[in-house]
């Protein structure tokens, strides 16, 4: 056998092995579908959470083009949306709070909405919602697949049938490509990023199960 061969085939070896194994870990990826099932089962349990809304790219059909508050599980948030009003990006504060939208421009005090009118806005409370928020679309990702696993997080992706992703991201009009990065220690959900033909957008939670109470602004 030439030097050479004697080279090549323990290499081949290596790549095989490390092909098969978490990086670096020495241990198989779990089963994708399986992680997904059990973070959506924590994530139905969420009481509360920080979230961060991140548009990346020109996604015009949306309407909001990113978003920042708190909210509950009884459907109370407060937070601020930047939305596309007629080709101007407009930064407003809101308040959801009892069922009432109270909404806060640029200019003057906030003004008092009917609660129904949220989703022109953004609907954050579809977040923690067991049957229309990150649960469910954890719960209904397809062809899922483990990208990867380190000490801290574990990485799935998957497709998200249309229906459900547009709880969460409105304007998705069919299946979207998504990437879920959980907690490895909790499987809580970290971020779930969703690609869209022109951009993406990337949906980060924390601060998971603090207290969040939120009032009518004065």
């Amino acid at each position: 056998m030439s030097a050479r061969r004697a080279l090549v085939a323990p290499l081949l070896a290596l790549v095989t092995l490390l092909a098969a194994c978490s990086s670096g870990s020495g241990e198989p990826l779990p089963d994708g579908k399986e992680v997904l099932t059990k973070s959506a089962a924590t994530m139905a349990e969420v009481k509360s959470t920080h979230f961060v809304i991140k548009v990346d790219g020109s996604l015009p059909q949306l309407g909001v083009q990113g978003a920042e508050g708190d909210l509950n599980a009884s459907g109370d948030a407060k937070g601020k949306a930047k939305t596309d009003q007629f080709g101007q990006l407009l930064e407003v504060d809101f308040v959801l709070a009892k069922g009432d939208l109270y909404i806060k421009g640029p200019t003057g005090g906030f003004q008092k909405l009917p609660g129904v009118l949220k989703s022109q806005v953004y609907d954050p409370t579809a977040i923690l919602d067991p049957k229309r928020g990150v649960a469910e679309v954890l719960r209904s990702a397809k062809d899922v697949k483990t990208e990867s696993v380190d000490d801290k997080t574990n990485v799935v992706s998957g497709t998200v049938p249309k229906d459900v992703a547009a709880s969460l991201v409105p304007g998705i009009t069919s299946d979207v490509k998504a990437r879920f990065t959980m907690d490895k220690a909790s499987l809580r959900l970290q971020t779930a990023r969703f690609e869209l033909d022109g951009g993406a957008v990337e949906i980060t939670l924390s601060e998971l199960d603090k207290l969040v109470e939120v009032a009518p602004p004065a």
